[in-house]
């Protein structure tokens, strides 16, 4: 007989509710949508196949312990024992936080640990504790810029605002594909675009700015702007531009609620509609359209993601958009963007910026650090250089997700102390000392904290561990506290040695509601719904500077050298042959980042590898056809492919997907027999790569070179 388990999906950010069905063995067997779920919303195929990761044979089961030099290409591992190997791991941090000092132990925490809430309760702390401010991980490339923004913008790292898109009369989403990557930084039910179809069906309108027409945009939906990658900062500044001309701020908002509104508006007046259309694509004509579009809107939604947050300027692009939203009116009210309420219902102030001193320079992070993080880009030239000396991954893949694999894999030879925490030995684990095998999100209790004051409909779920962990599988929370219990520094197991799981974690956060556990476990589905709130009330709650003011030209922006730089890179755009090609990366819903690499219905067909997508006009005039072999190239790295002809992309744009590569991932058996391309071996790495201030990672409008094959080898034989 089985019976019928309330869970919800950890994949991104809805957190759809799921129904697990479990066997009289304790066996998942089956995972299906929760219709009626006072939440809404439907888990997707990710979610729901998210069995063939469970119950996947090339999972990590055992401590494993290299054997062998790091140099060596293939890790020859042999089981181990928790005991001792927390031991050594321990002991061994230990001696070199004291030879070395604590910021020679860096920890890099990849996107799957943004959805273990234990985890994250322990996180900081553990760093806390261990005294390192060497935190490295994927903000850095794909959100960091706007965390990082609304601390000068607002005040607090903390202050980012959703969309209501529910009740908006008009909606422009840049660099943005909700069918298929779900809304970033927002927790709304996957709903397969209802909502956006909403505001079209109620009279509304919806434009989508992309370098490529992308799933989301449909009759139903509305068209795309084909957008030059990389130039969205230009478009928007144009955009405020013509606002500002068409009588369309709202003066005593503004003079109210923000300050510096003259020198946004004198960085705005470089960049007209006219001077801009050449570098952006879109015209000026086009530009002034959107702009009185916006302008006429009861309410209106400036909405932007990944794809503008990696393409070089995304603190600008953040800011833009934000002002945008502010001086139109827009910002705390129906139909606009607001802050919703949470379980921790909180924007710490901004206190200052906290400096880390390096070999390459000193590093600053906002105080506190909320969720920004030290360059990604710059882990091989610290480990090079001695900054690191031990780095902990928490279900990261570096090689695969960041820049510069070879420098990385350089660097990561000559660490003391390498270690993975994760549900795989991947392609980062295989350098490893150890892989410490931790649990998935059916294995353990959880609820769904990376979401709070993101959520649509704001709520706080609980599901306890659909089935006990099998093999000898462990949360991540205690192996971090066992790691500091054998470092000799604080850890939460110090006061609850006897912990079986992480409820005693969740109660104290639960408990600023006024909530349990237990009680979360008798509402219904598990489920508390909290009322919401007034959308003007983030006037008081988000606005942390001590004259509780929207600085709408953050003197930070100027001091770090984004406003010149913004001007370097337009001079750069207007210069640039006719012929350029700018890579951007393509999301599918068959891959999540490296997540599911190795489960065998995701890589079947078309989506076996990740071939390079190129417009039939690009392709022709280099001599190239659907499915050649090509060599793409930058200044960085250079990679082989083959290419799939599509006109969805505006002429001089290329597109892959990344997280593949993954040839040396010699445990995981589907990645290493379908490898595909590491795309991220063509971008920028290194000193002065990334974007100042937020450390973002240039990962969007990268130049690149493209090659038939036939002619490299022509080249070869002259």
């Amino acid at each position: 007989m089985t019976q019928t388990k309330s869970t919800f999906c950890r994949i991104c950010e809805p957190n759809c509710p799921v129904t697990a069905e479990v066997d009289d063995h304790g066996t998942v067997i089956e995972l299906r949508p929760t219709p009626g779920h006072p939440t809404g919303g439907t888990a997707c195929h990710k979610g729901l196949g998210y069995l063939d990761v469970h119950n996947d044979p090339d999972r990590a089961n055992w401590p494993q312990r290299r054997t062998n030099d790091k140099s060596q290409p293939e890790g020859n591992f042999v089981r181990a024992d928790w005991d001792s190997s927390l031991q050594d791991i321990g002991s061994r941090l230990r001696d070199i936080r004291e030879q070395h000092g604590p910021n020679t132990i860096a920890v890099f925490h990849g996107n799957p640990s943004t959805f273990d809430s234990a985890g994250l309760i322990c996180y900081d702390p553990f760093l806390d504790a261990v005294g390192t401010k060497m935190r490295f991980g994927g903000s850095t490339q794909d959100m960091a810029n706007k965390t990082t923004g609304a601390a000068h913008v607002y005040g607090s790292t903390s202050s980012f605002m959703i969309p209501d898109l529910a009740n908006t009369h008009y909606l422009l989403c840049i660099g943005a594909n909700p069918r298929v990557s779900r809304w970033s930084m927002m927790s709304a039910p996957q709903d397969n675009l209802d909502v956006v179809k909403r505001i079209v069906e109620r009279g509304g309108q919806v434009r989508f700015v992309n370098p490529r027409r992308v799933e989301s945009s449909t009759t139903e939906t509305g068209p795309t702007l084909l957008i030059k990658p990389g130039t969205d900062a230009y478009f928007l500044a144009a955009l405020l531009h013509e606002i500002h001309l068409q009588g369309g701020i709202d003066e005593n908002l503004v003079r109210t609620k923000g300050k510096h509104l003259d020198e946004l508006m004198t960085f705005v007046k470089a960049y007209s509609p006219e001077s801009v259309e050449d570098v952006t694509g879109i015209s000026a004509a086009m530009t002034k359209q959107v702009a009185a579009e916006i302008c006429a809107a009861p309410s209106a939604i400036v909405y932007m993601s990944t794809g503008v947050n990696q393409s070089r300027q995304g603190v600008l692009c953040y800011w833009l958009t934000e002002m945008i939203n502010f001086v139109t009116g827009n910002l705390g009210r129906e139909g606009g963007t607001f802050k919703p309420t949470g379980l921790i219902d909180a924007c710490p102030p901004l206190t200052g910026m906290q400096v880390i001193e390096t070999s390459v320079g000193p590093l600053e992070l906002p105080d506190p650090v909320g969720y920004s993080q030290l360059p990604a880009t710059l882990l091989a030239d610290l480990i090079e250089n001695g900054d690191i000396r031990a780095l902990i991954l928490w279900s990261g893949n570096p090689l695969i997700t960041a820049g510069g694999e070879e420098r990385l894999r350089a660097a990561f030879e000559k660490l003391d102390l390498f270690v993975s925490i994760d549900i795989y030995r991947s392609v980062t684990g295989e350098m490893c000392d150890y892989i410490l095998p931790v649990t998935d999100w059916l294995e353990r209790p959880d609820i769904n904290l990376a979401g709070t004051g993101m959520q649509s409909k704001p709520h706080v779920v609980y599901t306890d561990a659909v089935v006990a962990p099998t093999h000898d599988r462990r949360d991540a929370w205690w192996i971090l506290a066992r790691i500091a219990q054998e470092m000799g520094i604080s850890s939460p197991l110090d006061a609850n040695p006897d912990a079986a799981d992480a409820t005693f974690l969740f109660d104290a956060v639960l408990s600023m509601r006024g909530l349990s556990v237990d009680a979360m476990r008798q509402s219904p589905s598990n489920t508390v719904m909290f009322p919401e709130k007034d959308k003007a009330s983030l006037f008081e709650q988000c606005l942390q500077h001590p004259d509780h003011l929207i600085d709408c030209c953050p003197p930070a922006f100027t001091e770090a050298g984004l406003i010149a730089r913004c001007a370097d890179i337009f001079e750069t755009l207007s210069n640039e042959p006719p012929d350029t090609l700018k890579m951007i990366s393509l999301r599918t819903p068959y891959m999540n980042n490296s997540w599911l690499v190795n489960i065998p219905r995701y890589r079947r067909g078309r989506n076996r590898d990740n071939p390079l997508h190129m417009c039939e006009q690009d392709a022709a005039s280099r001599g190239i056809f659907d499915g050649d072999a090509v060599r793409v190239s930058t200044q960085y790295g250079q990679i082989d492919a083959r290419v799939l002809i599509d006109d969805d992309l505006r002429p001089g744009v290329v597109a892959m997907s990344h997280g593949y590569g993954t040839a040396r991932a010699t445990t995981q058996r589907t990645a290493m027999k379908k490898p595909g391309v590491n795309c991220n071996v063509l971008m920028p790495s290194g000193v002065g790569t990334y974007e100042p201030l937020s450390f973002m990672s240039w990962l969007s409008g990268v130049p690149v070179d493209v090659q038939p094959a036939a002619a490299r080898a022509e080249n070869r034989l002259t």
